[in-house]
């Protein structure tokens, strides 16, 4: 089934761009649990492109799906231990939010993980359809959390 093209998803683009060369800077100066959750944004991004890309294939590589996926919910589902208490501080681009809205925090990232491991369920289904659908869930969650919780020109 075609998937819509590039140009009728520009922010998607954007937006793992600017992600992965905004932290490029910032992962030389980074240290300990804050470069380990910079490289796992930068990850999640690169997984989110190529993904992207496949869901655009006229037929998917469905093991190249499945694994970027199950990739990204990895990543989601540690996401909470990522930001541990005492890791707000140091070259980060974490606003001081996430530690004193912990609550709001802690939802968005359920529901992260949520849609995360709907998109590895769909792509163990093979449903192009329903995985474009569920990708696209998972980028909404991630620019609602990074337009709360992340420190502004972090890009």
């Amino acid at each position: 089934m075609p998937v819509t093209s590039t140009r009728s998803r520009p922010g998607l683009a954007a937006l793992v761009a600017l992600l992965i060369t905004g932290t490029a800077v910032a992962h030389e100066k980074a240290t300990g649990v804050v470069a380990a959750r910079m490289n796992a944004m930068k990850d999640s991004a690169a997984q989110a492109k190529a993904l992207d890309r496949a869901l655009k294939a006229s037929s998917p590589n469905v093991a190249d799906v499945r694994a970027r996926a199950e990739r990204i919910h990895a990543h989601a589902h540690d996401m909470m231990r990522m930001f541990p208490p005492g890791s707000d501080h140091g070259h980060t681009f974490a606003a001081p939010e996430i530690w004193t809205k912990r609550d709001e925090f802690e939802r968005l990232t359920q529901s992260y993980d949520a849609a995360t491991e709907q998109l590895v369920e769909a792509a163990h289904m093979d449903a192009v359809p329903d995985l474009r659908a569920r990708f696209d869930a998972v980028r909404r969650q991630c620019l609602g959390c990074h337009e709360r919780f992340r420190t502004p020109g972090a890009e």
